[in-house]
């Protein structure tokens, strides 16, 4: 210390001294060669002396350098000095601050940077710096650059001075590994960082920062004993840093997990609402479909009350004919026998059993039939009530526009038949042909029935579409069971061969005319009622079994 002060003091008296001396023989000079005024004397004066000014800092820069930082004892001071306290500070950018504030102050550079190896890969980027521009701010180093290369394989400091003799002399020797550096890079490198003296930093074996330190304020070189002193505190906040660095990391990743908790909350939020509107919307899709499960009823209703009326209508005119016909006939001959008016009781007859089928279909329709059991039904009826159900089942295929062209004539006889069995049936033949015009633009169906030719016992229903058509391979194997020319998944194989089951089961017969490109028609018929002793018959015969 009292060397310090010494040489402070020394220093001090030097400097006022040369500045007086200098004054006093400018003065004198002037006086003698007889310039006037003592202010232009004093003016030459202080020029003189700041003309002299940057040559004696420099030249008390280097002593004090010399003399103030050349003793081992005041080397350890500085580095117990710069080591205490560090590892107890948990900000990166204050711990490194600190650092360069430290050193640039004690070493008095006029730049300084430090920089480490980061978290997510082997780059090392700009943690903290001094005197350099703002371009300098976005500094990034490879792992593989050389300088970090050559700094990791020499493992101490370096001094620009000694790469700039090896790469004057081209004589560098060989680093760890034969190979021997290209210091005209490392020099590069180093002078457009403006470093004079590069520091690294380890962690066990492993290159963890580089410290970048400019010219000294003095001009001076860096002596040995400054670079041990740098390496050295280097070392000692090498585990500092990388504690900081963790710690921000650390706080980096936790603002990140609340920023992240933040927006999973706003989205739980935006999701619970989402669920509410969806919740709401799904009542109004549910009241909807309830309003219109009920307006399809009424409209089904009202439909039916049209067929049943008219199916009932024409048995009852008849009916009621026959009635007035009896009655006339009794008022003209009030003595008339029964035997000469039982033309007209059996015309009666037959349209209350017309009326009684009527009511029978309609009460099946609206009621699950006794499945096996075999009646008297109106076939107009049934397929009035069975294309609603068709429609119904097919929704989903976007099939709802198909035209179908329905033509039954109200003097169709009686079938005699189960209902639920032969309403099977007809579903069947409408699904098919919706499923055969899948794709097409216009889609139609005609339905329409008709006394067989030649067989007035017997009635046909025609079911045709514009469809596909089918090859005449397909058609021979179209009832055939299992087969089905649907894709994997979509088809069973039973549809068409249970029709002809039941159909035959019925006592008729079911047919297939078909062209590709062309549609197809399926041709069904079934026996006319024929009364209760026909009925009897056939059930008698096991075909209703």
């Amino acid at each position: 210390m009292v060397k310090k002060i010494t040489v402070s003091v020394s220093l001090f008296v030097i400097l006022a001294a040369v500045s007086v001396l200098v004054a006093i023989l400018v003065q004198r000079v002037t006086g003698r060669w007889g310039f006037a005024g003592a202010i232009v004397n004093s003016i030459l004066s202080v020029g003189v002396v700041l003309s002299l000014y940057v040559p004696v800092r420099k030249f008390l820069g280097y002593v004090m350098d010399r003399y103030l930082f050349s003793d081992e004892g005041d080397y350890q001071k500085l580095l117990k000095d710069a080591s205490r306290g560090m590892s107890s500070i948990e900000s990166l950018n204050h711990l490194t601050g600190l650092i360069l504030h430290f050193i640039t102050m004690k070493m008095r550079v006029k730049n300084a940077a430090i920089l480490i190896r980061g978290v997510r890969g082997p780059d090392f980027y700009l943690v903290c710096q001094r005197g350099y521009d703002k371009q300098f701010l976005s500094l990034e180093l490879s792992a593989e650059d050389p300088l970090l290369q050559y700094l990791a394989t020499r493992k101490q400091a370096v001094d620009i001075s000694k790469i700039w003799q090896k790469t004057d002399t081209g004589d560098g020797g060989r680093a760890a590994g034969g190979m021997r550096p290209d210091y005209e890079i490392i020099q590069d490198r180093m002078e457009s960082l403006r470093a004079v003296c590069c520091v690294p930093s380890f962690l066990g074996k492993e290159l963890k920062g580089v410290l970048f330190l400019g010219e000294k304020k003095s001009g001076g070189g860096y002596r040995k004993e400054d670079l041990k002193l740098i390496y050295d505190l280097a070392q000692e906040s090498a585990p500092a840093i990388e504690n900081a660095r963790l710690y921000d990391e650390s706080k980096h990743r936790s603002t990140e997990l609340e920023k992240i908790n933040q927006q999973l909350e706003q989205s739980r939020g935006f999701l619970e609402k989402v669920l509410s509107e969806a919740e709401g919307a799904n009542k109004q899709l549910h009241d909807a479909h309830a309003q219109l499960i009920h307006e399809q009823k009424m409209a089904t209703l009202g439909r039916l009350a049209a067929s049943v009326g008219h199916e009932v209508n024409n048995p009852l005119t008849i009916l009621s004919m026959n009635v007035s016909r009896a009655i006339l006939k009794y008022r003209k001959d009030p003595e008339i026998r029964v035997a000469e008016i039982m033309d007209v009781f059996d015309k009666m007859e037959k349209n209350i059993e017309r009326i009684k089928a009527v009511v029978n279909t309609l009460t099946g329709l609206l009621k699950r039939s006794e499945k096996g059991k075999f009646e008297p039904l109106s076939l107009k009826l049934i397929l009035e009530e069975t294309l609603p159900l068709v429609q119904f089942q097919t929704y989903l295929d976007n099939l709802s526009g198909t035209e179908v062209d329905f033509n039954v004539p109200g003097n169709i006889p009686l079938i005699r038949g189960d209902l639920e069995r032969l309403q099977e049936v007809f579903l069947n033949m409408f699904i098919n042909a919706y499923h055969a015009m899948a794709g097409k633009r216009h889609r139609k169906i005609m339905v329409w029935a008709e006394r067989l030719p030649g067989d007035q016992d017997m009635v046909a229903v025609h079911f045709a579409d514009n469809g596909s058509g089918m090859t005449e391979e397909v058609r021979k194997k179209i009832f055939n069971y299992g087969f089905t020319t649907k894709p994997s998944g979509k088809g069973s194989g039973l549809g068409l061969y249970m029709c002809k089951y039941i159909i035959e089961l019925h006592g008729g017969t079911i047919s297939v005319k078909s062209k590709v490109g062309g549609g197809t028609t399926f041709t069904l018929t079934l026996p006319v009622y024929q009364g209760e002793e026909t009925a009897k018959k056939i059930s008698s015969s096991g075909i209703a079994g």
